[in-house]
């Protein structure tokens, strides 16, 4: 009990931290669908300002989701990522999509529908893999609505978005 008091409290301080750092940003990644204040206070903290980039592609360099590619001679390779970058950001942003799985049903959300979507039609590929997937289409989203100024509407991002 006393560790869930000090957690409490902990997330407390974060969160007034990050109000005071950042408060428009928490109030956007609130608004996504299965992000509560726990993970919105924690990607503030990882993430920072996403305006300071210029494109979701440097977020994605810098969370270490972009794919790896191995390039000698006439061969030239594609292989995972590269998990250079923030290892506790892409763990956040990994538990994010599994978080926003357990509540499609009351709050729908494009980037589930998209996880669904891959995940019946291909057998072959892992959940993993479909995750990091999810994970761009997230950081795709959370930099546009920043960088937008808006908070996300489930209507808007299914007309918005690229297949």
């Amino acid at each position: 009990l006393s560790l869930s008091a000090e957690r409490d409290n902990v997330i407390n301080y974060m969160e007034k931290l990050a109000m005071q750092a950042n408060a428009r940003s928490l109030n956007i990644y609130e608004s996504i669908p299965g992000i509560a204040k726990t993970t919105a206070v924690r990607l503030v903290a990882e993430l920072g300002d996403l305006r300071r980039f210029d494109t979701s592609a440097q977020i994605d360099a810098f969370v270490g989701i972009d794919p790896g590619r191995y390039q000698s001679g006439e061969k030239d390779s594609h292989l995972g990522i590269t998990k250079h970058g923030n290892h506790l950001a892409r763990k956040i942003l990994y538990r994010a999509i599994t978080q926003m799985e357990t509540v499609k049903a009351t709050q729908p959300c494009h980037i589930t529908d998209y996880y669904d979507k891959k995940k019946r039609s291909s057998n072959s590929r892992g959940y993993k893999k479909i995750a990091i997937a999810s994970v761009h289409k997230l950081i795709r989203t959370m930099f546009a609505l920043i960088k937008h100024d808006q908070l996300y509407d489930y209507n808007v991002a299914t007309h918005n978005q690229r297949l």
